[in-house]
């Protein structure tokens, strides 16, 4: 890989990490139902006593559920409350009723991605993958670029490159699960169909 493709590969990844982050921020109003720890499962498992070791903490990650239409990347689409979520994990369950928030378990660089199962009648059923993010290379990128604009960023490749991301913090980013309405006959038949009814 040349450094002219390395440098815009990290370039756009943590430019899409920074504006996930910040789109993040800008999350629905409603109060949290509460917040609970998940359901360990498998821990007998020896792949899981190995992963254990490299156990950083636990995150409070919000489960938290909106409408499919409306809003944009500046501004959070309407939020659907009392939606029944499933957070399914290799090593670990919950069931939450939105918005909810769950404290999950990190394991640094081996942190991995979880499902949330989403479903509310009146509306389809949704399922997001929920993936971590390397927060310590992203901290490096925004330092270095607020510090030293696109000079800021090749040094800040430089030294992510560098680095061990064994030594390096992972968490999960805040999703909001799309819930999509349940299309109704009216809506599925094509108009022409529907003025011919009508004639």
């Amino acid at each position: 890989m040349t450094i002219k493709t390395s440098f815009l590969k990290l370039a756009l990844t943590s430019f899409a990490a920074l504006f996930l982050a910040a789109c993040a921020q800008n999350k629905p109003a409603a109060p949290l139902g509460g917040v609970s720890s998940v359901t360990m499962i498998k821990t007998d498992d020896d792949h899981y006593k190995k992963l254990a070791e490299n156990y950083k903490g636990e995150q409070t990650f919000e489960v938290r559920t909106v409408h499919s239409e409306g809003g944009d990347a500046w501004t959070a689409p309407p939020e659907i409350t009392g939606a029944t979520c499933e957070v399914k994990h290799e090593y670990f369950t919950a069931s939450v009723v939105t918005p909810h928030a769950i404290r999950v378990p990190l394991y640094g660089s081996q942190t991995r991605e979880f499902t949330v199962t989403c479903e509310k009648n009146g509306f389809q059923q949704s399922v997001q993958i929920i993936g971590p993010y390397n927060v310590s290379q992203a901290n490096r990128t925004g330092t270095g670029v607020q510090a030293a604009g696109l000079l800021g960023l090749l040094v800040a490749q430089m030294i992510n490159e560098a680095s061990d991301p064994e030594d390096d913090q992972f968490e999960y980013l805040p999703v909001a699960v799309r819930l999509a309405p349940v299309l109704t006959q009216d809506d599925e038949q094509p108009e022409g169909s529907q003025v011919a009814a009508k004639e």
